[in-house]
């Protein structure tokens, strides 16, 4: 089932019922912050009314079987499970390491690692790439990504600037003409990619600004990785939808509170005992929005289980299980510039949502490394349904 949707009628109606508790994340407009960040939306006994893929209600079940429509419409059982929105994991690598290999091969393997992440919750996923000198094999990879938008998930790719390569390092305007010059009109005319991203510790501050602001110019949106104040400086300047943040000094959160950038915080450097990272707290504390991001494909020793990413949060970054949720649901949608269609369960937007095997959100982080999906929708259609374990055969 996962890797290839079912015809959806329009006019299909679905009722998500009897949930132990329905995360909505329902709230302010904005990313959440603060207290804001604790505030699920959680109904008890609650129920979700889908049709044609969107969400049309999510309120009490009793409410809701009350209603014309939910009576004819086609029934999912949640039978004292949690329901969510899906989970949106703001920063992986589907590519790497593999450019010799056939387009076709490319393409298998990344939606292989596409259905591994549904199956533990993932619906809308981001994706960077490299800025390769090879024009043609960077071209290959772009139309490779790009053709796996919406199976099963939802994919945004950033085209990422992560260092200026050793044979431009005496010639930097040389790479930057050919960033600016050749890969970004191609991109941009050819629609193969959402964002540019641009490593801000790896790449001096002039040539950063020179490759997001000619993004810009071509109609691509931004995103950074700042490892530096003045790198993180920039990237407010400039407005970025999010910025993955390795340290946050004290006097920089303030700077963040008033900007309208998501900070992107990844507990994967935390779990290879890098030592515990307080920074989210003092993030949180200080009115800075916040996102979860497992980093796989790029940090040593990454999950893409974005449930044990929220087991990580609450264990080594010092967050709440409510806030983690919050992180890793409704501000990463805000990160990605995708909070009018998903991250919520609120009339409108995408029926994205993973049915979990808990009675209780908070035991995510109390069992860490196990996989809870019973069930994950995408656009109101199963793309994941847990299976039964094989019958042992007799002696």
């Amino acid at each position: 089932m996962v890797g290839q949707f079912q015809d959806v009628p329009a006019e299909r109606t679905i009722l998500v019922r009897g949930a132990r508790q329905v995360l909505t994340l329902r709230g302010p407009a904005g990313p959440r912050r603060g207290a804001a960040l604790s505030d699920l939306g959680i109904i008890t006994d609650g129920a979700v009314l889908i049709r044609g893929g969107k969400i049309l209600q999510a309120s009490l079940s009793r409410r809701m079987e009350n209603l014309s429509i939910a009576r004819r419409a086609r029934e999912i059982n949640a039978a004292g499970r949690v329901v969510m929105p899906g989970f949106i994991d703001n920063r992986v690598q589907l590519l790497s390491g593999q450019r010799l290999s056939p387009a076709r091969r490319l393409e298998g393997r990344a939606r292989s690692l596409l259905a591994s992440m549904a199956r533990h919750g993932t619906t809308t996923v981001a994706t960077v790439t490299n800025a390769l000198l090879d024009g043609a094999r960077e071209l290959k990879m772009l139309r490779v990504l790009a053709a796996l938008d919406g199976s099963p998930l939802t994919v945004f790719t950033a085209y990422c600037a992560q260092f200026v390569p050793p044979e431009y390092a005496d010639n930097e305007a040389a790479y930057l003409d050919l960033l600016c010059g050749e890969a970004m009109p191609a991109i941009a005319r050819r629609k193969l990619a959402r964002f540019a991203d641009v490593n801000l510790g790896a790449i001096g501050l002039t040539a950063a600004r020179k490759i997001l602001e000619c993004a810009r110019s071509f109609g691509l949106d931004l995103r950074c990785t700042a490892s530096r104040a003045a790198g993180l400086q920039l990237a407010l300047e400039l407005d970025v939808a999010s910025v993955a943040c390795a340290t946050v000094e004290q006097n920089e959160i303030a700077d963040l509170r008033a900007s309208n950038s998501v900070a992107l915080l990844s507990p994967a450097p935390v779990f290879r005992g890098r030592g515990k990272n307080s920074r989210a707290r003092a993030l949180i504390e200080g009115g800075a929005a916040i996102a979860l991001a497992s980093g796989f494909g790029l940090e040593p020793g990454a999950t893409y289980n974005m449930q044990m990413v929220i087991a990580l949060a609450c264990a080594e970054m010092d967050m709440s299980p409510a806030e983690a949720v919050s992180a890793a649901t409704v501000n990463s949608a805000h990160a990605l510039l995708c909070q009018d269609q998903t991250g919520t369960l609120e009339p409108g937007k995408n029926a994205d949502l993973v049915m979990l095997n808990l009675e209780d959100y908070r035991d995510i982080a109390q069992q860490p490394g196990v996989n809870h999906v019973h069930m994950v929708l995408k656009n109101g259609a199963t793309i994941y349904q847990e299976g039964e374990v094989g019958v042992w055969p007799e002696k």
